[in-house]
């Protein structure tokens, strides 16, 4: 799954505490609330998410 930062639209990576970092302006998001959108959006849609964007504590869906 690609995960962008909303306010800059870089990349984010993966630390090693498990959370979407962006070097850029600091955002962070835990990737277990990524995995639970994950699966709230494979429960309806029955797909995966392959794209999604970070802003503040909200997780965009893109595809």
């Amino acid at each position: 799954m690609k995960v962008t930062c909303e306010p800059c639209g870089c990349d984010m990576k993966i630390t090693s505490s498990f959370r979407y970092h962006c070097l850029e302006c600091k955002n962070e998001m835990e990737m277990a609330h990524i995995q639970e959108a994950n699966k709230k959006y494979r429960d309806e849609h029955k797909k995966n998410i392959e794209w999604a964007k970070i802003k503040g504590e909200e997780i965009i869906i893109v595809s």
